[in-house]
């Protein structure tokens, strides 16, 4: 009688190391939630990540729409709790992306950057600008400007064809393309 044979005994395939890595030498693992609930003050939660300037531009953002709201620019609302909220999650998410190793605007360390990292400064320095002009064209010059208000989806438009714009952009780089669209 022939006998069979056993398989072999199973073994194990080694599992692969984990995605996260412990963070960036020089720098404490943050805590996320902390981050968000320290946020409910404008850049407070950044200030902790040790984000400063994106704390600063965040408190100057809010508290700029805040005084347009004050002086009867109550479509600013919206805005303004777009902010609000956007600084709470971005900080548990800056807070996240620090504990695995990204650097956004810390400028200490030598640390991979996001690739949207640039482009946030531009974008944060641009709404500053504009929220800048818009309340002192509204305090020195003569001009009705309630007619912008009635233009804000425009606005959601243009951030929407941007986003799309950049998506685009990304994939197009991804496949190994141009970045010119």
């Amino acid at each position: 009688m022939n006998a069979v044979e056993p398989f072999p005994p199973y073994e194990s395939p080694e599992a692969p190391a984990p995605a996260h890595q412990p963070g960036p030498p020089g720098v404490a693992l943050k805590r996320p939630v902390l981050a968000a609930v320290l946020s409910a003050f404008p850049g407070i939660g950044h200030v902790y990540n040790g984000l400063y300037l994106r704390g600063l531009v965040f408190f100057l953002i809010i508290a700029s729409l805040i005084g347009l709201i004050v002086r009867g620019h109550a479509l600013l609302g919206f805005a303004l709790a777009f902010f609000w909220l956007f600084n709470i999650l971005d900080a548990y998410r800056q807070a996240a992306l620090i504990n695995y190793g990204y650097a956004q605007d810390l400028g200490l360390l030598d640390l991979p950057q996001s690739p949207v990292a640039g482009q946030v400064g531009v974008v944060a320095g641009a709404l500053l600008m504009l929220i800048g002009l818009f309340a002192l064209a509204d305090r020195y010059l003569a001009i009705n400007l309630e007619w912008l208000f009635d233009l804000w989806p425009v606005g959601l438009i243009l951030a929407g064809a941007w986003l799309i714009f950049g998506a685009l952009r990304d994939r197009k780089r991804a496949r190994g393309g141009s970045s010119d669209l």
